[in-house]
């Protein structure tokens, strides 16, 4: 199989990888996916590589699934990373201009986000990426491109994600070792806001809210800029760890009953029916009503929803203080009575289920699932060339002058 224009998003999750698989439709000149898979992993916990081996291994057998189906290899891999190690703040740069016509490029844009980036990191750290949040130009605040102003002085806000050098590294050298190419490391929170939100969303204020098995990623848009983000180190597998206990079934069985029968809001409980749980021994079962399901999956999704309103409020950005709206998304979103639930407990004005934007690729349903956003997020941002923004933390080629000035040149040209 010779290398292609095959442009794979791998999501690299809490105990699983979700890999999509797209390439460019000459004839509708749009991006279509191919095809899409999803694999357990353990050799993740909470999107960190506990074992390089198991993680090697499932990759190889995720994306080797992927190119034999499709006929084609990978040209094109992006990663999209999540786990507690990841952090957020924001910096300032400045760039002055010397030259005597005074008229802002995108070299000089390229350059005040270098100097934004001058900021003291953890040792043990790298920035994973850097997003523009907005400019001013001589003092003149409010300025999303100053590309072709005339100023002295320019000036740029932006975000900033770190993330653990020893976890970024592990897995890179979990993705390479079947022989894998890494194009792209990505906060994957970031390309999934970017592909769920609308515009209107991003700038009257959104909270995207990325439901995970061991992590809950977080994102809040305010003025149409990233304002905040981070993960949560706990996730959607403690509602089936509970499950497990109190019914005292094993967690195989309980995952498989939270997702058929499991709701968090008595509002979607639409009939109290009685179950049969299989038990420890194997052998035996007992009957259980579904509102006791309900009694244990509430207080449980009410405390995670309450982390997320902690971080936020410790971030500044107290959720019931701000007129947000919520888009929830991941595979642990998809359970009845979650909207509502988010509103209730975090205060937000309306809550809908993230959907990638249709407008933006061609899929078959089945990938449209929120269980494939992320995946299908990173095919996406990568493909429009908004992956030169990041650092490139295993490919090192070219200046980051140059690497930001492309990505100028992918969102404004």
């Amino acid at each position: 199989m010779a290398k292609t224009n095959l442009i794979v998003g791998l999501d690299v999750g809490s105990g699983k990888m979700t890999a999509i698989a797209a390439a460019h439709d000459a004839d509708t000149n749009t991006l279509k996916v191919l095809t899409g898979r999803s694999a357990l992993c353990r050799g993740l916990k909470g999107g960190m590589v506990s074992d390089i081996r198991e993680t090697s291994t499932a990759v190889s057998a995720l994306l080797g699934s992927i190119e034999r189906e499709c006929s084609q290899n990978i040209g094109q891999l992006f990663v999209g990373v999540r786990g507690a190690h990841l952090a957020s703040f924001s910096s300032h740069g400045t760039y002055n201009i010397s030259r005597p016509d005074k008229e802002i490029v995108q070299e000089d844009m390229a350059l005040a986000i270098e100097n934004a980036k001058a900021v003291p990191i953890k040792n043990d750290n790298e920035i994973v990426s850097v997003i523009p949040q907005g400019y001013a130009v001589d003092k003149q605040t409010g300025i999303n491109n100053p590309e072709g102003m005339e100023g002295s002085l320019l000036e740029v806000d932006v975000q900033i994600i770190t993330g653990a050098t020893t976890h970024l590294n592990n897995l890179a050298k979990a993705i390479q070792r079947p022989g894998y190419r890494i194009d792209g490391t990505f906060y994957g929170l970031i390309p999934l806001a970017e592909s769920v939100l609308t515009a209107d969303e991003k700038e009257n204020g959104a909270m995207v809210l990325d439901f995970g098995g061991e992590t809950i990623s977080v994102a809040i848009y305010i003025g149409g800029i990233l304002r905040f983000s981070c993960d949560i180190s706990y996730g959607c597998d403690i509602l089936t760890s509970d499950l497990s206990r109190v019914l005292r079934t094993p967690r195989k069985a309980a995952k498989e009953i939270k997702e058929k029968y499991g709701v968090v809001h008595p509002d979607f409980l639409k009939q109290d029916i009685e179950i049969s749980v299989p038990l420890l021994d194997g052998s035996s079962t007992r009957p259980v009503k579904t509102s006791e399901l309900l009694n244990c999956i509430q207080p449980r999704m009410e405390e995670l929803l309450e982390k997320v309103e902690y971080y936020a409020s410790m971030s500044g950005y107290k959720t019931k203080n701000l007129p947000l709206v919520g888009v929830i998304t991941g595979g642990g979103s998809i359970m009845p009575g979650l909207p509502t639930l988010c509103m209730n407990v975090l205060g937000l004005k309306e809550v809908r289920r993230g959907y990638v934007q249709r407008d933006l690729i061609t899929s078959d349903e089945e990938y449209f699932s929120p269980l494939y956003s992320t995946a299908m997020a990173l095919t996406i941002y990568s493909s429009d060339g908004a992956n030169l923004d990041d650092m490139g933390s295993y490919e090192q080629g070219g200046s980051m002058a140059d690497k930001i000035t492309k990505f100028f040149k992918g969102l404004f040209g």
